[in-house]
C-alpha cells in the first residue's frame, strides 16, 4: 500500500487527474476500475474520482509494488539535477516577487520563456530548479504537479514573467490572464518623435513558417488563406530625446509579436528590432529595446486569501 498526502502545492484538483499524474502509464479505465474495487481510497473511504482534493487529504493506493512501479513509469526526459543545473548556471534571472502560489521573475534578453526542443532549456527549467533548490518542491511532488511559466515573452524581450508554484496558482492565474484581469505594461523605445497616443485596434496574422506577424487595419485586406485575430494595443509617449521616443505600452491583447509588429505597422518600429525594421542594425543593439516592466493585479474581496494582492503593482 502506498499513501499520498495532498498539500498546498497540488490541492484543488480532481482526484482522477491527480491519479493520472502519479500513475501516468495507467489507462483511465484501469484507474476507474481500481476506484470501483476500492483499491484506491480517499480519506479511507470509497471514491468516485471526481472529488476535488484539499490540503491534508489522504490517498491510499492498494496495488503491488510491481504494478505501481509499472503504472508510475513515464517518459521523463529531464532529471531533477538538470533543473538545478539550469538554475545555477543561467545568469541574469532574478526573483522580483514571491507569493505562496506563484513567482514573478525577471527574464533577461536571449533566454526562452519555454524551451523549443526536448534537449534545450529555458526560464521554465530555471524556475523549477529554483523551487527544487529552495525545497518548496521535491522529486515526488514534481510527479504530481509541475510548476510552469504562465505568460511568455519573446526570446529577445526582457522583463517580468509569472511562474506558478502550486496547482491553485496555475489554475487561477491562467484564468485571470485569459480574462485579461491582470494588466501587463511594457516600456520600449522607437525611432522618431512618436505622435501616437491612445488605444489602437487592428488584426494580426502570424506566418508560422517565417515566424513573422503581419498587421492589417481592415479585415478586407487580409488574404483569404490567412488566419487572423483582433488585437488592441494601448500607447502612451513618456519622453522624446535625440531622435528616440520612449513609450509605455498597455498590452490589452497579448498575441505573438503584437507590440513589435503593431508599432512597426504604425510607423514607429522598436529600436534594434531587426525582424520588423530593415534599418535596425544601425542602432548597434543586439536585441530589440522592449521590456515587460509592470504587472498590476485586480481588486480581490476581503474574504479572498489573495486579498493582500489587491491592486498590487510589481515593477522591474
Amino acid at each position: 500500500m502506498k499513501e499520498f498526502i495532498i498539500n498546498k502545492t497540488n490541492e484543488n484538483q480532481r482526484l482522477d487527474k491527480y491519479l493520472k499524474r502519479i500513475m501516468p502509464s495507467a489507462s483511465n479505465a484501469f484507474l476507474y476500475k481500481m476506484l470501483r474495487k476500492k483499491n484506491i481510497e480517499l480519506n479511507s473511504k470509497r471514491a468516485l474520482g471526481k472529488e476535488i482534493l484539499k490540503n491534508g487529504d489522504s490517498i491510499k493506493v492498494f496495488l503491488s509494488d510491481e504494478t505501481f512501479l509499472k503504472m508510475s513509469q513515464t517518459d521523463k526526459t529531464v532529471a531533477d539535477d538538470d533543473y538545478i543545473e539550469v538554475y545555477k548556471n543561467v545568469k541574469g534571472v532574478e526573483v522580483i516577487f514571491e507569493h505562496s502560489d506563484f513567482l514573478i521573475v525577471y527574464k533577461p534578453e536571449g533566454l526562452l520563456s519555454q524551451k523549443d526542443d526536448k534537449n534545450g532549456y529555458s526560464l521554465n527549467e530555471w524556475c523549477i530548479g529554483y523551487l527544487l533548490s529552495s525545497h518548496f518542491i521535491n522529486e515526488e511532488s514534481l510527479n504530481e504537479f509541475k510548476p510552469s511559466v504562465l505568460n511568455r515573452l519573446d526570446r529577445n524581450t526582457r522583463g517580468l514573467v509569472i511562474c506558478s508554484k502550486t496547482l491553485k496558482g496555475s489554475q487561477r492565474l491562467s484564468s485571470m490572464i485569459a480574462k485579461r484581469e491582470i494588466k501587463k505594461y511594457y516600456i520600449t523605445s522607437v525611432n522618431g518623435d512618436c505622435n501616437l497616443s491612445g488605444v489602437y485596434k487592428a488584426y494580426l496574422s502570424k506566418d508560422e513558417k517565417k515566424n513573422v506577424s503581419h498587421i492589417y487595419e481592415n479585415v478586407e485586406d487580409i488574404p483569404k488563406y490567412a488566419k487572423y485575430t483582433p488585437i488592441t494595443t494601448g500607447i502612451k509617449k513618456i519622453s522624446y530625446k535625440d531622435g528616440i521616443s520612449e513609450l509605455e505600452i498597455d498590452l490589452i491583447t497579448g498575441k505573438s509579436h503584437q507590440i513589435r509588429a503593431h508599432l512597426s505597422h504604425l510607423g514607429f518600429p522598436i529600436v534594434g528590432d531587426t525582424k520588423y525594421d530593415k534599418n535596425a542594425k544601425e542602432s548597434g543593439r543586439k536585441y530589440q529595446d522592449l521590456k515587460a516592466y509592470k504587472i498590476v493585479f485586480p481588486k480581490f474581496t476581503e474574504d479572498d486569501d489573495w486579498y493582500s494582492l489587491s491592486k498590487k503593482i510589481i515593477k522591474c
